[in-house]
C-alpha cells in the first residue's frame, strides 16, 4: 500500500513539473476557448458574397470592435425623402454666370473651346500637391466608398449586441492573411496552430502549421495558380518535423492527380479538383458557390468525393464575443468535413473539424490578420491565484 501511494505521489510530482515548465517556456497558450456542446444550425439569412481578388493597400485601423450590449449603434439613418430636398441656389447669381459664359463665348469663341479642355499642367501639379484626403475622387470611387460604408454601417445594425466585427467592411479577398488557431483533439486542447496565405492574383501560397503540446510538429504547404475559376493546386506536401510525409501532385496537362505518402498513387483528375486546405480558401473566394455537384478532393494520403454546399448559419462563440459563420459540411462514408467561414472576415475559416469513427481533430481561430491589420485576437485570460 505505502509502495503504491509513494508511485502515485511521484507520479503527480513529475506531472505538475512537466506542466510548469511547459508554462514557463510559453508552450501554453494565453488563452483557451471553452469547447460548448455543437450548436444545431440555423437557416442562412445572410448570402455569402464572391470576393474580388485585386486588394487595395491595407488600411491603418484598429483591431475589430465587439458591438455593445444594449440597442444597436451606428450612423443615424436619414430618410429617403430627406436627400431630395437640397437647398436652392441662387438663381440671379447662376444666371449673372451663365450670362457671362454666353458673352464670352460670342466675343472669344475659342477661349471657350480651350476651356473645355483637360487641364493645364499648373491646375494638374496644384492637384497632385493636394493632400490625399483632398484628391478629388471619381464618381465610381465615391460611389464605390459610399456602398461599403452603407453596407458596413447596416451590417452591423442588423447585428445584436455581443458581435465581433471588424472596424472596416472587407468586400476584398486577402492578398496576405495569417489566423492563429488551438487545436483540440476529441475536445481537449493539444496544442497550437497557424495558417499563412499569399496570393499575387496569379499563385498563391498556403501554409498550414500544427504545434502539438506532445510530439512532433506537422506542416502542411498548398501551392497553385488563380485564375478565374478561382483555386487550382499544383501540389500539396506534408511534413512531420523535418521528415517529408504524404504529398499530392495535380498534373493537369495530363489528367492525373498523384497522391500517397510516396506518392506513387494515381487517379483520374478531375476538373475544379482541390486538396483539403485548398478547398476551404475556393468556397472563401467563390462564396460558397461551387455547384452541387462533389468535388474530388484529397489530403494527400486519400482521395474523396464530396458535395460541397452550405449547411447552415450558427456563430463562432469565442467566449469574448461571437462571429457569424457559415458551415459547409461533407460527410463521406466515415467522416465529415467542416469549414466555418466568416462572412464579416473576409469568408476565412474560423474554424476546421475533421471527425471519423475514432477522432475529432479542430482547429479554432484566436487571431485573424488581413493584408497586415490585426483585425481581432481572443483576449489573454488574466491569471487567478487563490488568496489564503
Amino acid at each position: 500500500m505505502k509502495t503504491s501511494l509513494r508511485v502515485f505521489a511521484l507520479a503527480l510530482l513529475l506531472s505538475v513539473l512537466v506542466h510548469l515548465a511547459m508554462l514557463g517556456s510559453g508552450l501554453l497558450p494565453d488563452a483557451v476557448i471553452e469547447l460548448p456542446p455543437d450548436q444545431a444550425l440555423r437557416k442562412i439569412d445572410v448570402k455569402m458574397q464572391a470576393l474580388a481578388l485585386d486588394t487595395p493597400a491595407p488600411p491603418a485601423v484598429p483591431t475589430a470592435r465587439l458591438l455593445p450590449v444594449g440597442p444597436a449603434g451606428g450612423a443615424v439613418a436619414h430618410h429617403p425623402a430627406a436627400r431630395k430636398h437640397k437647398p436652392k441656389r441662387d438663381a440671379s447669381g447662376a444666371q449673372a454666370k451663365a450670362d457671362t459664359v454666353a458673352d464670352k463665348a460670342a466675343e472669344h469663341p475659342a477661349d471657350l473651346a480651350d476651356a473645355s479642355q483637360p487641364a493645364t499642367e499648373n491646375s494638374k501639379r496644384a492637384e497632385a500637391s493636394m493632400p490625399e484626403a483632398e484628391q478629388p475622387a471619381s464618381k465610381p470611387e465615391k460611389h464605390a466608398k459610399a456602398a461599403e460604408a452603407s453596407a458596413a454601417a447596416a451590417s452591423n445594425n442588423d447585428r445584436p449586441a455581443g458581435y465581433l466585427t471588424p472596424a472596416s467592411a472587407l468586400h476584398r479577398f486577402p492578398a496576405r492573411a495569417k489566423l492563429g488557431y488551438q487545436t483540440f483533439y476529441n475536445g481537449a486542447m493539444v496544442g497550437s496552430g497557424g495558417l499563412d496565405w499569399q496570393q499575387d492574383g496569379h499563385r498563391y501560397t498556403l501554409e498550414i502549421r500544427f504545434n502539438p503540446l506532445v510530439g512532433g510538429n506537422r506542416r502542411y504547404l498548398s501551392q497553385g495558380q488563380l485564375g478565374k475559376q478561382g483555386l487550382q493546386p499544383d501540389s500539396l506536401q506534408a511534413w512531420v518535423g523535418q521528415e517529408a510525409k504524404e504529398s499530392a501532385r495535380f498534373d493537369w496537362s495530363a489528367g492525373m492527380l498523384h497522391f500517397g505518402d510516396q506518392g506513387d498513387k494515381e487517379v483520374a483528375l478531375r476538373s475544379g479538383a482541390q486538396d483539403v486546405f485548398s478547398l476551404a480558401f475556393q468556397l472563401g473566394l467563390k462564396g460558397g458557390q461551387l455547384g452541387t455537384a462533389p468535388l474530388q478532393i484529397t489530403t494527400g494520403k486519400k482521395v474523396y468525393d464530396y458535395p460541397m454546399t452550405p449547411s447552415g448559419e450558427t456563430d463562432y462563440d469565442t467566449g469574448s464575443g461571437k462571429i457569424r459563420v457559415i458551415v459547409f459540411r461533407a460527410k463521406g462514408e466515415d467522416d465529415i468535413t467542416e469549414f466555418w467561414l466568416a462572412p464579416d472576415f473576409s469568408n476565412l475559416p474560423v474554424r476546421i473539424s475533421r471527425i471519423d469513427k475514432s477522432k475529432r481533430v479542430e482547429l479554432r481561430a484566436v487571431l485573424i490578420n488581413i493584408d497586415g491589420t490585426e483585425q481581432w485576437r481572443l483576449p489573454a485570460r488574466p491569471m487567478t491565484r487563490n488568496n489564503r
